[in-house]
């Protein structure tokens, strides 16, 4: 149910305000542990000494009322879309907490009549939606909708803003050399031996003694810039804003139609189950599993999400070993055993973690070091996206050769690459604002301990995932909520209700950090309510790398047809191709499904180029490129 915290309006059953009321109203690995503590402690105590100028939060240049919408037609958009800010209560239960601005995007049904307002979320938390507001995008739901792409609160230019960090080069000092970019390192181990489980557990218990410094920094930074805005960032407040903004656009009885990836899957989840009378069409891919998500300490969401990464591993070194050394340079030659593959890799971790690989010069983007936990973490995002398992394959490859170039610039893409200047950084903190809204508190003085930590670093390596057990946190940062505050309202369940329209539910059978299972989980738990699509291979949410099958599915969903409950939609793709795994071109045909462009009709062309433009776009924003 839908839980006031401690600091909200008490209520047994909360009632938000009514919207017209509102709108009236390793060895070496401690010597650069403690170098790193060092550094956040003197940027500590330089934030809270010295508050410099960009320290004080920034507002809106002026005040709206609640419910005014203002179109900007001088900004930069897509093309055929217009993109302006709505001004929604900042509390729905409390009208004197002030006012949020949400920034939209909305591109227009150009077929009428018009079935109504699909709203979009690429996922995080922390990703911008209004660049999904596209001609593409209209392509695979239909042009008889229009669609919204919305920036969450905290996110890009929705205010509050979460911005922590002045720039992406405030972020990267914090960060660099630090554990949230190192990751977790230690040696492949019999774990099985109980004197080599201790030593690991010494090690690991170390580190996380680094990370839970460095996460308590990085809330009290956090703390000092955005005050208590923090506290309205949490997805049951965001479904509150698109019921907001629907009856604002398109009038009170309007349906709230969505679709959702990764993360979004949580916003359709609280979506439907909290505001079921007020659903249309919900589409939601990449699943996450919403019980796990509500009612667990951020720490402990991992063990869901990596449930099926070591099958998503071995189906990558087989295709790599299929593929052949000339398109797979990790591999000796085509055909070979895929656990000789896995060996040559794990011997190279091994020797990074006991001493990580200095990597200079002018091409990488920072010089500095990699570390096995690095290079782990960089993998587990590669394995995402099946487009790019050959520029993972040959920059891993390179690094066993003793260039490290490319894999270290690949490990910084998600910071250092990007623009230094930029005021309000994709990898600044909305994400954890989120997340730390939702996850369940930890009880009073039971807040995770670094033993604590290592004890469930070490239940991940030995019963989900040896490989990357220890690495999730890097490449999914949820961890540090016992240092953020709460939220005005947390939702908790039930999720089984009772929809006119059935939710589409789309999964891939080895997505490597959302599972089947939680789609299989979320299908059960509204079995008269839901609809499953099985998308039979690899990658991050279906889009990842498309197939007109599934795409077909779900435009036909949005124009009126339900598809039978696990329908499966197949998928055969050249992994590791000698051209782009997405091409479309005569001379290879559509390498997204293997069939020569003569067999497509001229509309699955497009759906097809549609969807593969979308998936790009996708992996972008929630990359922060």
């Amino acid at each position: 149910m839908a839980q006031p915290t401690d600091d909200a309006a008490p209520s047994p059953t909360p009632t938000p305000t009514p919207a017209a009321t509102l709108r009236k109203a390793v060895p070496r690995y401690r010597t650069y542990k403690a170098v790193a503590l060092v550094i956040i402690a003197a940027w500590l105590a330089f934030a809270f000494t010295h508050r410099p100028a960009w320290l004080r939060y920034r507002r809106p240049r002026r005040d709206r009322a609640v419910g005014d919408v203002e179109w900007l037609h001088s900004m930069r958009c897509s093309p055929g879309t217009v993109c302006g800010s709505i001004i929604v209560p900042k509390d729905y239960f409390n009208a004197s907490a002030g006012t949020a601005s949400i920034a939209i995007a909305v591109r227009r049904a150009t077929k009428t009549p018009k079935k109504g307002t699909v709203f979009l979320n690429p996922g995080g938390p922390g990703g911008s939606g209004v660049a999904l507001a596209t001609e593409g995008f209209a392509n695979l739901i239909g042009h008889d909708w229009d669609i919204l792409g919305f920036d969450p609160r905290g996110v890009n230019g929705s205010f509050p803003q979460v911005a922590c960090f002045e720039s992406m080069s405030a972020a990267n000092l914090f960060t660099a050399n630090t554990i949230l970019e190192n990751s977790f390192t230690i040696p492949s181990s019999n774990l099985s031996d109980s004197e080599v489980r201790a030593a690991v557990r010494t090690e690991l218990t170390a580190q996380a003694r680094e990370y839970i410094a460095v996460t308590k920094a990085q809330a009290k930074i956090c703390a000092e810039r955005m005050g208590e805005e923090v506290r309205y960032m949490g997805t049951a407040t965001v479904v509150r804003d698109m019921d907001f903004i629907v009856r604002i656009l398109d009038g009170e009885d309007a349906k709230i139609n969505f679709w959702g990836g990764s993360y979004g899957s949580i916003m359709g989840e609280y979506l439907v189950n909290m505001l079921p009378d007020r659903v249309g069409h919900v589409v939601i891919d990449g699943i996450m599993d919403p019980v796990n998500w509500s009612s667990e300490p951020s720490y402990k969401y991992t063990v869901n999400w990596l449930s099926s990464i070591e099958k998503t591993y071995k189906f990558y070194l087989q295709q790599c070993s299929q593929a052949g050394p000339s398109r797979c340079p990790l591999a000796k030659y085509t055909n070979e055993p895929y656990e000789s593959i896995m060996a040559r890799i794990e011997t190279f971790l091994d020797q990074l973690a006991l001493e990580a690989l200095p990597v200079l010069g002018d091409a990488v983007a920072r010089q500095g070091v990699l570390t096995s936990g690095g290079v782990r973490a960089t993998l587990l995002i590669y394995l995402q996206v099946p487009a790019w398992w050959s520029i993972s394959a040959k920059a891993l490859a390179s690094a066993m050769a003793g260039d490290a170039t490319v894999l270290y610039n690949l490990l910084l893409s998600r910071t250092s690459a990007r623009r230094s200047n930029a005021p309000n950084p994709h990898y600044d903190l909305a994400r954890l604002a989120v997340s730390c809204m939702d996850s369940l508190p930890p009880a009073v003085n039971l807040e995770p301990t670094p033993d604590d930590l290592a004890e469930e670093l070490l239940h991940m390596l030995e019963s989900v995932s040896p490989h990357f057990g220890a690495n999730v946190f890097i490449s999914e940062p949820d961890g540090g909520c016992q240092f953020w505050p709460r939220g005005p309202e947390r939702f908790t369940g039930p999720w089984n209700a009772s929809l006119e329209v059935p939710m589409l539910i789309v999964s891939n059978t080895m997505d490597p950090i959302t599972p089947i299972e939680n789609g299989l989980l979320v299908n059960s738990m509204m079995p008269e309510s839901s609809r499953l699509i099985i998308q039979d291979g690899p990658g991050h949410v279906s889009l990842s790398m498309p197939t007109l099958c599934t795409q077909k599915l779900i435009r036909g969903y949005f124009a009126g047809d339900i598809p039978a409950n696990g329908t499966t939609c197949e998928t055969e793709y050249s992994y590791f191709p000698s051209k782009s795994p997405m091409a479309l071109d005569t001379e290879q045909g559509s390498a997204a499904a293997q069939i020569p462009l003569q067999v497509l009709s001229a509309e699955d062309v497009v759906l097809l180029e549609s969807a593969k433009t979308v998936g790009e776009l996708l992996q972008a924003i929630r990359l922060g490129w």
